[in-house]
């Protein structure tokens, strides 16, 4: 079966000349937490769905993902519309990314997609990894055109100046540049070990405000708070695991 990339409109969107906001699970899921939490508040419902065979589950083999009520689904992306403040917004996510040999396909169907709508600006999220404790809660920034550096240092962003952005963060802002599209990378600094919430806090702050789009921060503060304790009763098992283990064998009955 050769290899193919589709997208299904479910239904068309009124907008103009819309930004797109790509969030994918990456380093610390940062973009994903960040776009998914936006289209969470906006109570977005999405408008059209990319199915693709470069698509697959997170351990890299092919299948569905089952739901907790036992339906199920093909790996996808979605987009989502939000057109009540202007600029107007396509934000795109999903629960996978395309594996290597589809990367660029998907980015360029991407692309091909929203430039129907007029899109000139692409946004796209994702974590910035970090060894260094005070980097953390900052947000990394890249760009294709020195008017939008300036626009990233007036909100306050760093500029990132070496390294790499792999996956479809970066894919889909190299190949921005080759249409001559504006393009943005916003990326919250992690560990990259786990799910990062203050990371995508971060990001979501400078991300609002260039969107122009008020938040909610309550459910997302909640939500660090109790993955915080989850994380210190982990550390708090872990340091006394050892010497609960040397405590039981020492009550253990003593054979020859």
């Amino acid at each position: 079966m050769p290899a193919w990339t589709r997208i299904n409109l479910i239904e068309e969107p009124k907008l103009k000349d819309p930004i797109l906001v790509q969030g994918l699970p990456g380093l610390g899921f940062v973009g994903k937490l960040t776009v998914s939490y936006l289209i969470g508040e906006l109570k977005l419902e999405p408008f059209a769905e990319l199915h693709s065979t470069y698509l697959v589950l997170p351990d890299g083999s092919t299948g569905i993902h089952i739901k907790a009520d036992g339906t199920y689904f093909l790996p996808k992306f979605e987009f989502y519309a939000h057109n009540q403040s202007e600029p107007n917004v396509i934000f795109l996510t999903g629960d996978t990314q395309p594996n290597v040999q589809g990367q660029y396909e998907v980015a360029q169907n991407i692309l091909d997609f929203i430039q129907k709508y007029g899109c000139k600006r692409i946004i796209s999220v994702g974590g910035f990894q970090t060894p260094v404790e005070e980097d953390l809660g900052r947000v990394y920034g890249v760009f294709n055109k020195p008017s939008l550096g300036k626009e990233l240092k007036n909100r306050g962003v760093n500029i990132t100046r070496s390294g790499s952005i792999t996956g479809s963060c970066g894919v889909v802002l190299g190949l921005s540049s080759h249409r001559n599209l504006d393009a943005i990378g916003l990326l919250g600094a992690t560990t990259g070990e786990y799910p990062d919430m203050r990371a995508a806090k971060s990001v979501l702050q400078v991300l609002s405000r260039i969107l122009g789009v008020k938040v909610d921060h309550k459910r997302m503060d909640r939500e660090i708070a109790d993955m915080e304790e989850k994380l210190e009763a982990l550390k708090k098992f872990q340091a006394e695991a050892p010497q609960q283990l040397k405590r039981d064998n020492e009550k253990q009955p003593f054979y020859v």
